[in-house]
């Protein structure tokens, strides 16, 4: 009869077992039998070798560093490590006379009531009570209509009620039809 080899460490295996019962626990193959008269069983193939392609050298960064952190791309504010400069980030907006920051902590809620901007905008009377809310991740601004009555516009574009829309520098925003903002990355 042939003796089973385990393809792994080596092992005998026992005749009527179907693996290596040890840590591998792989098919096992035979070893060429001594007893002419015993049929061999059939050998299991080796595994074809495993080919490993290198990964693709990194693409050099704009700003010169190999090491950048970025991958050649700057993040929205800029990098410190390297001194890249990304695209301004949008988290402020400009009003005719005043810039306001919207920070990520809280969103800000433009309106005639419980606003931070209600004194400034008394002379708008059809900006509703709780018009929009405009919220920041830090980088980037997305404003949402909250129902009001004379909507929400960006770019000349009204914004369907309760629905996050994402803005960038240089994107106008329209409250009802005369409060209008521009998206800045400038600090007040």
């Amino acid at each position: 009869m042939a003796q089973l080899i385990c393809p792994g460490c080596k092992a005998e295996i026992q005749p009527g077992e179907q693996y290596c019962r040890s840590a591998c626990f792989l098919t096992p193959i035979s070893k060429p039998a001594e007893d002419p008269t015993t049929p061999e069983l059939t050998p299991v193939p080796e595994p074809a070798p495993m080919v490993v392609t290198p990964a693709p050298a990194p693409a050099a960064s704009p700003c010169g560093d190999p090491d950048c952190p970025h991958g050649g791309r700057a993040p929205a504010a800029g990098c410190r490590a390297c001194g890249l400069r990304g695209a301004a980030a949008a988290t402020t907006l400009r009003f005719t006379g005043f810039v306001i920051a919207v920070g990520p902590d809280r969103p800000l809620v433009v309106g005639r009531e419980n606003s931070p901007l209600a004194d400034r905008i008394t002379g708008y009377p059809n900006v509703s009570r709780q018009h929009a809310e405009i919220r920041s991740d830090g980088t980037a601004l997305t404003v949402v209509d909250l129902g009001s009555m004379n909507g929400t516009f960006v770019n000349d574009r009204r914004l369907p009620p309760r629905e996050p829309t994402a803005v960038r520098a240089g994107d106008r925003v329209r409250f009802a039809t005369r409060l209008e903002a521009t998206v800045t990355g400038e600090t007040s």
